[in-house]
């Protein structure tokens, strides 16, 4: 983290404080420090890690499944005009469904447990399959002339040339579509009310009326977002530097 950014976290922090003063009512604004004695009191049971690893493991197998199918589609997509074609009104389709409706869709023809990876699926795919196609489109000249010049196989094509031109975007993509992921995930969780995870324990903290606990679950939240944003970015900057 920037110094800069640690500025602004201890200022929001002082505002937070403040307002939790001002309204003195510790279900509308807890005291950060009750929520970070909150905090550190559920890291320490088990029931914790069940409900992160639950959560991460169903944002896993959404995330996995849409980024295999988007890049596969893509790739063909990108070499057959006649499937791209075809493919297009589902594209335009997936783009524009709202996202809540995927999840109350889903959670009706399924079920909460099931449906959490699906509605990832659902959310995640249109986004990598756009900008995996984006990035083909636009591939430098050079690289077309080469494919011209030296024909090969579309499978070898695909190893050799696109895969490779692709994996900035595949990053870049990824880091995004994750962070999204695991936000649509604890969505569904609240509103499938699964038996473990995350969106679990904001539900029974939202029951209860424990506005604490609520601090405590989204400051999780955005902890476990800032950690992904941070392992991307560090595979990002090697690839950049030609790692």
């Amino acid at each position: 983290m920037k110094k800069e950014h640690g500025i602004t976290v201890l200022i929001l922090v002082l505002l937070w404080q403040v307002l939790s003063v001002v309204v003195h009512n510790d279900i509308l604004i807890p005291y950060p420090i009750d929520v970070l004695q909150y905090l550190l009191q559920i890291i320490t049971t088990q029931n914790f890690y069940q409900s992160v690893f639950q959560t991460i493991v169903r944002v896993c197998i959404g995330f996995g499944i849409s980024f295999i199918i988007a890049l596969i589609l893509s790739i063909i997509s990108n070499h057959s005009k006649v499937f791209r074609t075809l493919f297009e009104p589902i594209q335009l389709l997936t783009k524009s469904i709202p996202n809540i409706s995927y999840i109350v869709i889903t959670l009706v023809w399924l079920g909460s447990e099931k449906s959490v990876s699906v509605i990832c699926f659902l959310i995640l795919f249109p986004i990598f399959y756009n900008n995996f196609l984006f990035s083909m489109d636009n591939e430098p000249q050079e690289l077309k002339d080469i494919a011209r010049i030296y024909p090969e196989s579309f499978f070898e094509l695909t190893r050799s040339k696109t895969i490779p031109m692709l994996i900035p975007t595949i990053l870049s993509s990824s880091k995004m579509a994750f962070g999204l992921g695991f936000k649509v995930a604890v969505m569904a969780e609240i509103l499938g009310q699964v038996r473990t995870g995350i969106g679990r324990q904001l539900h029974i903290a939202r029951l209860n009326l424990d506005t604490t606990g609520l601090f405590a679950w989204t400051i999780v939240i955005i902890c476990i977002c800032f950690i992904i944003d941070w392992i991307f970015n560090q595979l990002i900057n090697k690839k950049s530097n030609g790692g």
